[in-house]
């Protein structure tokens, strides 16, 4: 059954941010703890936070989930599957399309063409992501469809199984795939996503700052040292560098 759930984006009201904010006695509290979490388990979210978590011109929501992302529909009318408010049963709210028929004034016109899929596909609305059978009964989620991703390698947002954060599956009809369970590209990408979640201050401290400083200062002592020439102690002190900020990364990613 295909609801009108994106009109209610417009008429939601947001709740009010006051009535979760802390003390500056809390805040001092974390402050002081071992590590601050990357992702936090509060869904309401801050003043501050909404107004540096800007997207494409509109702020998170209050409940602390990203805003749908608008479609860019130029000869469809937004009454085909491609297009992804359509394909999730909801009208076209602020979004970029042009000669858009996915809304209240077309109501007729849309229900003709959500008759035309289900008649063609009875699960043509039905969630591109689900859960697999597994021996239990219960299983990992999964593409129900499969990606058909050509040069991407499905490390890139527009392949559906990374953006759902799932690796690829056998069902899957892409070529040079490196979404996978044993994928260093997948496993680096990864990576690198789950610290870019964190503001740096919140890991990279003074003591931190002071902690670094410290290796580079006596990686930089060991090359003159040995007495090697300029370039080989520059490209000492790079290296150490980049281990400290992998240590950084690394120990960013385990307080998750």
């Amino acid at each position: 059954m295909v609801t009108h759930s994106g009109q209610s984006l417009a008429t939601t009201n947001a709740a009010p941010l006051n009535q979760n904010s802390k003390s500056p006695a809390v805040v001092n509290a974390q402050l002081k703890q071992d590590f601050i979490p990357i992702a936090s388990n509060n869904p309401v979210v801050t003043a501050n936070t909404l107004a540096r978590n800007t997207i494409n011109g509109t702020n998170i929501e209050a409940t602390g989930a990203r805003p749908r992302k608008p479609c860019n529909c130029t000869k469809s009318q937004c009454l085909k599957l491609y297009c992804d408010c359509f394909a999730n049963g909801e009208f076209c709210h602020n979004c970029n399309c042009t000669n858009c028929a996915n809304n209240l004034e077309h109501e007729e016109e849309r229900s003709r063409a959500i008759k035309a899929c289900l008649d063609r596909n009875p699960l043509a609305f039905h969630p591109k992501i689900g859960k697999g059978k597994g021996k239990d009964g219960d299983g990992d989620r999964r593409h129900n469809k499969g990606c058909n991703c050509k040069r991407s390698g499905c490390l890139k947002n527009y392949c559906e199984c990374y953006e759902a954060k799932i690796m690829c599956s056998s069902i899957c009809k892409c070529v040079g795939c490196k979404n996978f369970e044993e994928s260093m590209e997948r496993k680096t990408l990864m990576h690198l996503a789950d610290a870019a979640e964190v503001l740096p201050y919140t890991f990279v401290t003074s003591d931190v700052v002071g902690e670094t400083c410290v290796c580079l200062m006596a990686r930089a002592e060991e090359s003159e040292k040995l007495k090697l020439p300029s370039v080989v102690q520059e490209r000492m002190v790079i290296e150490e560098f980049g281990r400290c900020l992998m240590r950084i990364i690394d120990s960013a990613h385990k307080t998750k």
